[in-house]
């Protein structure tokens, strides 16, 4: 949306009635729906109005902004959509799946803006970012991956930088790697037998180069009687349960590490590792590794 200085001005009367008056339902996402209220009581009291918008488009954008993700919202959990790149407070870029990557006509109306906006949606996973801390990962329900640098790593005028990745499941098996000319056959059926008798291997590569659309695709390769267990970092990629008539037909435990600032609540890549040997599993799988878990 472009953002008039009339609708900043209500917004933030709006944010400033409801914070002393209904200060829970900001903070607690369970009261949302009575946010929704106050907005229309906020909005008949003080008889607000926003030039080209009606009484319901302006509530519905007054609840985006405090309760949602500004104009994030619209390109979040859309499945043609690979990745949001914010640059900077003015400018932001959307990856499609199928390689495009556009502009976003609508932006954040100051860094400040936006820097609130990427710490509501870093809240999900109990993640701060701040002077003191200006950088984070977390992550979104959904598979939604988002890592953010603020200032002063970032300049000040522009105020934060974020990619946030939407992860889906693999559409890719092994014939269509082989049909596409990523592989050959006995490229193929090397890795799977690979797979078969226990020979680890690292599949490594740039960003989007397809390292997770291969693991997806040879993992569909063992037996449903053999036990897979994953170790991914954040939000998971890997999507290998198999089911017939509402039956689960294979053997699969997912598990995600879950970063955080408290060590006592850090749960890491190594720690799941040492937590899949009681599970007697046949296969192993980490997935993406960064930082310290490439040296382990």
């Amino acid at each position: 949306m472009a953002y008039s200085s009339a609708f900043i001005y209500v917004l933030q009367s709006a944010q400033k009635y409801i914070s002393e008056r209904y200060a829970a339902s900001l903070a607690e996402e369970d009261k949302y729906e009575q946010l929704r209220t106050y907005i229309d009581k906020y909005l008949y009291d003080s008889n607000s109005q926003v030039e080209g918008m009606t009484f319901k488009e302006l509530s519905d954008a007054l609840y985006t902004e405090m309760a949602e993700y500004s104009v994030l919202t619209k390109f979040l959990g859309r499945d043609e959509i690979e990745e949001i790149n914010i640059n900077g407070w003015d400018d932001i870029a959307i990856t499609y799946t199928d390689g495009r990557i556009e502009k976003s006509p609508d932006h954040f109306y100051a860094p400040q803006h936006a820097i609130d906006v990427v710490k509501r949606l870093l809240h999900h996973s109990g993640m701060i970012i701040d002077n003191a801390t200006p950088t984070a990962q977390g992550h979104l329900p959904g598979n939604t991956r988002i890592t953010a640098l603020k200032e002063p790593i970032v300049d000040e005028d522009r105020g934060i930088s974020v990619s946030i990745r939407l992860l889906h499941p693999s559409r890719v098996n092994r014939e269509q790697l082989i049909w596409g000319g990523n592989a050959t056959q006995k490229m193929i059926d090397f890795l799977c037998m690979c797979l078969r008798y226990g020979v680890s291997f690292v599949v490594a590569g740039a960003t989007s180069s397809g390292k997770t659309t291969l693991l997806n695709a040879l993992l569909t390769s063992i037996p449903d009687n053999k036990r897979i267990f994953t170790i991914e970092s954040g939000s998971r990629e890997l999507s290998l349960v198999r089911s017939r008539d509402g039956i689960v037909t294979n053997n699969v435990v997912h598990t995600l590490s879950r970063p955080s600032d408290n060590p006592a609540y850090d749960i890491s890549q190594e720690d799941l590792v040492v937590a899949s040997l009681r599970f007697n599993p046949d296969v192993v799988v980490i997935g993406e590794m960064r930082d310290s878990a490439i040296r382990s």
